[in-house]
């Protein structure tokens, strides 16, 4: 019946239903894919949201983890917990009110814990032994509620009172999610919850004595997991199941927490589960489950360190959304056909009016361009008939010869050509018509035609032949080549004027051009060597190697290839030198040719050897110094050590390392740093200089000192050179000294604060002494008291020096401070008596250093010239001047002065130059100031050419560094 009506149809609509067919098979293959793309998508979508929520859970219980954390490492828990280690002798009185200060204490906590975090329904602390709650709040919505001792209860036999007494310390409890029990049944109305409980240990953290439980509602956190995405994904649904698919969380509440009440429903009595992610419901009796009606995406979540109890967050969602997809695409697709069809059937009918019209037009448009083609093309173009006369001159023609196109048509073409080839030109034409063929006139010599003017133009010629108006004519192609002929004589110009020798060959190795290096180079006359081939110039050991090389430059398809070979050249007295040849082919109008550039490598020679002996001085020193180079091009990102790196890392020299293997040496700790000061430097350009930890070939932990610079080349880096040097021993000694300077301050302050309690002991003893024996002892035992008390405190204020000297120089808030201020301030703190004047004579008034360290050393020199001042009375003068980097500072004052024998001794510690009856003091403040002075890079000195007083000299750094 089919082949009867298709046999019917004219042949031209056979087509259409052929067209119809494939294209409803090929709308049901593209439907398959977009369903199935869609799906993809859906599948991500779900995983996507499964993850985000499974992420969600796992926050939300380490949060309760850390609640119940901090709440059982309260000290006030810990002391509470500790009470029932008291022995049973302790007075039980005070044990009670020390058990209800507690609870009072912590029942405040738990329940302002509870108010500021809002899932929280119950906290409690449940005694270890005796299985009873202690202390227990319950929220009842906005309501915090303690519940009193008569409401406690036994919760020992528990499941999670009995799982928690099993963990190790810092291990936490989580309970499956289920209904809130009050006295073991379910409580009213129904609150789902997870609790977290955790061991509470006794104030040394020896023994586990009880526990904090928190119960959160688990409402709070499906809401949570309920709330953004989820909104933004109506037709997804999701589910929380426990281990055995019941549901936790369900769209339909009424399908939750079924097991609590004996009544379960679970994910698999509502789904059965493919192998492809698919959920069929359990009606669905679809006989092809090829597009299931859901997808879902199940991700589990580990309650307890065993993994043998979790919850799982499952996310389903529909196809719906893919077949919605494909529904639009079958519209789309046959609303496409549809026009597609039309616009077929239009284009078809156009094309065929358009080729008619096409075929008018380019006729007609060939034949006025056939007529204006040689008029536009840029050589000139002759056409001469068998007789040797011109029929047809083109534009180009003019400005070539001079004359004009209607000049020479007629003409014979002998008027175009020199004297001398004249007489022989009409043989030419009747050989060349009896043979004709394509060829350039005038093959390895120099053409010339005859301006009109009457001087010689330079032409290349080409000549071909055609059937011009029914007879056979020659078409001449010519071009002026007079601006060529300009350049080779301006080429050979600067060849002649380069700084290295250059030359011109042919591809057989004859000399064409050589310059006038070439000249001094090799020591021959420029007319000695044209003509002649290359080999002269080259050692008879390299010139099968300099042929077979020339050979492959000539015979390579890559017509900019350049080569460059270094060799023994040969100068005309036979003497040899070492030379650099760079080779490259060179295409121009007689043909390809061979350009040499020669570079004389003597004098490289010479280098290259200085640089050997210099390399090799230099891998000495690094040896003796243990600093190794290395080098990274950044461009083959190649790396390349000397032997002492080598060293260093561990390897036989010459191992081939990348640059990720060389970082690999560094620690864990230490990777990253030195990839990003790397990164950082090459992007940047700044060198660096970096002490990391290394681990070498060897397996041996050092330290390294990593240094390196950038260059660049156009503005863009292309190596990064530096050095590696060993510094662990360096380290060592820096990490014992600083070690040793911690214990020394640590002994300076421990022997200062616990040698000065029993002074003081001593001193009140003596003190009481003087009170209660007051007129009962002689002049004399008075007398050896108020002496003891005298030592007592120097020892006190010798102990208060030592631990000033210790600290001396720590201090270093830098700022900017008023000079005339500070040391106003400092004289009359000291000037206690007001019988002392000071004069000033400052060029700078405002500096910026640290202040402390500055006033305790003008403290220490003014207190010393008033205190040791023979009159009691007196001037000092201090001056501060700008000596290039530092500030000079001079303290003079006009008392007794100090011998120059003692210049130096007087800086030592515990030195004084009277006896210490006279005048009180530890001799720790001269050392205590130039400790001080020293630690800021400064120096102070007793000035012994002043006649009258004493002067000190210090200076003060300008810019003073900052300590770390």
């Amino acid at each position: 019946m089919m082949k009867k009506i298709l046999l019917r149809l004219k042949p031209s609509l056979y087509p259409y239903p052929l067209f119809l067919l494939l294209a409803f098979f090929l709308m049901l293959f593209i439907c398959h894919l977009v369903y199935m793309k869609q799906v993809e998508i859906i599948k991500d979508d779900i995983t996507s949201v499964s993850e985000i929520k499974l992420d969600k859970l796992q926050q939300h219980l380490d949060e309760l983890k850390r609640e119940v954390h901090f709440l059982a490492n309260l000290p006030s828990v810990k002391q509470l917990a500790s009470l029932s280690l008291l022995p049973t002798y302790t007075n039980e009185k005070k044990q009670l009110e020390l058990e209800l200060e507690y609870s009072t204490t912590i029942s405040e906590i738990f329940k302002q814990y509870a108010t500021s975090i809002p899932g929280i329904v119950q906290i409690r602390y449940i005694d270890n032994k005796t299985g009873l709650e202690v202390i227990r709040i319950n929220k009842l919505g906005d309501d915090v509620i303690v519940v009193p001792s008569t409401s406690l209860q036994y919760k020992g036999d528990r499941d999670y009172v009995i799982e928690t007494r099993k963990l190790k310390r810092t291990q936490t409890f989580i309970s499956d999610i289920s209904l809130n029990q009050e006295n073991g049944n379910i409580s009213l109305p129904y609150l789902p919850v997870i609790r977290a409980s955790t061991l509470v240990y006794d104030i040394n953290n020896q023994e586990a004595l009880g526990q904090i439980v928190i119960n959160m509602s688990a409402e709070s956190i499906f809401d949570d997991l309920q709330s953004e995405l989820l909104h933004r994904m109506p037709k997804v649904e999701l589910y929380v199941i426990n281990e055995q698919g019941d549901y936790l969380l369900h769209p339909d509440k009424e399908k939750t927490f079924g097991f609590e009440h004996g009544i379960p429903y679970r994910l698999q009595d509502e789904f059965t589960i493919d192998n492809n992610d698919a959920l069929l419901p359990v009606e669905y009796h679809a006989i092809d489950s090829l597009y299931p009606p859901f997808f879902f995406s199940r991700q589990d979540i580990e309650l307890d360190i065993n993994q043998q109890r979790q919850v799982g967050i499952v996310v389903v969602a529909s196809n719906l959304s893919a077949i919605h997809k494909v529904s639009v695409f079958i519209l789309w697709y046959w609303t496409a056909g549809l026009i597609f069809f039309l616009l077929l059937r239009m284009i078809k009918n156009n094309l065929v009016l358009k080729s008619k019209q096409l075929l008018l037009n380019t006729a007609i448009e060939m034949e006025v361009k056939l007529l204006s083609i040689l008029d536009n093309v840029p050589n000139g173009i002759i056409l001469v008939n068998r007789n040797g006369i011109i029929t047809m001159a083109n534009g180009p023609v003019e400005n070539i010869f001079g004359y004009h196109s209607s000049e020479l048509i007629g003409q014979s073409v002998q008027i175009l050509l020199p004297i001398h080839f004249q007489h022989s030109h009409a043989q030419n034409i009747d050989a060349y018509f009896a043979r004709p063929e394509t060829k350039l006139m005038g093959v390895g010599r120099d053409l010339y035609g005859v301006h009109k003017l009457g001087h010689n133009v330079p032409l290349e010629i080409g000549l071909s032949v055609m059937d011009y108006q029914g007879e056979l004519h020659a078409i001449c192609g010519i071009v002026d080549i007079s601006k060529r002929k300009r350049l080779e004589v301006l080429f050979e110009q600067v060849v002649d004027v380069l700084p290295n020798a250059v030359l011109l060959t042919d591809l057989d190795g004859n000399i064409e051009l050589v310059n006038h290096e070439t000249e001094k180079l090799f020591g021959y006359e420029r007319h000695l060597l044209l003509s002649k081939n290359i080999n002269v110039l080259v050692s008879s050991s390299y010139q099968e190697q300099h042929f077979t090389w020339l050979k492959d430059i000539f015979e390579s398809e890559d017509k900019t290839k350049t080569a460059r070979q270094d060799m023994i050249g040969l100068r005309s007295d036979e003497s040899e030198f070492p030379l650099s040849i760079s080779l490259s082919k060179l295409a121009t109008h007689k043909g390809d040719k061979l350009l040499y550039s020669v570079i004389d490598l003597t004098e490289r020679e010479a280098k290259a050897h200085a640089m050997t002996k210099l390399s090799e001085t230099l891998d000495r020193t690094s040896k003796m110094a243990g600093v190794g180079g290395w080098e990274l091009d950044l461009e083959t990102n190649e790396l390349f050590y000397s032997d002492e790196t080598y060293h260093i890392y561990g390897l036989p020299v010459g191992t081939k390392l990348s640059v990720e293997e060389s970082i690999h040496f560094y620690t864990a700790e230490f990777q990253p740093i030195i990839q990003k000061t790397l990164s950082d430097a090459i992007e940047t350009g700044k060198p660096w200089d970096i002490e990391v930890q290394f681990t070498n070939a060897e397996d041996k932990l050092i330290w390294v000192r990593v240094m390196g610079t950038i260059e660049y080349k156009n503005g863009k880096p292309i190596k990064v050179a530096g050095t590696i040097q060993d510094i662990s021993e360096r380290k060592y000694f820096i990490e014992e000294l600083s070690r040793s300077n911690s214990e020394l301050h640590n002994f300076a302050y421990v022997a200062s604060h616990d040698l000065k309690s029993p002074l003081r002991g001593i001193d009140q003893l003596a003190s009481w002494l003087e009170e209660d024996l007051k007129g009962k002892l002689t002049s004399q035992d008075a007398e050896h008291l108020s002496l003891m008390r005298g030592r007592i405190n120097r020892m006190e204020q010798l102990l208060d020096d030592l631990l000033a000297y210790s600290r001396a120089g720590k201090k270093d808030d830098i700022s900017d401070i008023d000079l005339v201020s500070v040391i106003e301030n400092v004289f009359d703190l000291c000037n206690t008596h007001n019988t002392f004047t000071i004069e000033t004579h400052l060029a700078v008034s405002r500096i910026t250093t640290a202040s402390v360290p500055l006033e305790q050393v003008l403290r220490n020199l003014i207190n010393n010239a008033i205190k040791h001042h023979h009159t009691g009375k007196g001037k000092i003068e201090i001056t501060v001047t700008v000596q290039g980097e530092f500030y000079e500072f001079i303290v003079h004052d006009d008392g007794p002065g100090i011998p120059a024998e003692f210049a130096d001794k007087i800086f030592d510690m515990f030195t004084t130059l009277k006896p210490r009856d006279e005048v009180e003091g530890s001799g720790m403040g001269l050392a205590i100031v130039k400790k001080i002075i020293r630690t800021v890079e400064g120096d102070i000195k007793l000035d012994t050419g002043v006649t009258k007083g004493a002067s000190f000299r210090f200076t003060w750094p300008v810019k003073l560094r900052r300590r770390h």
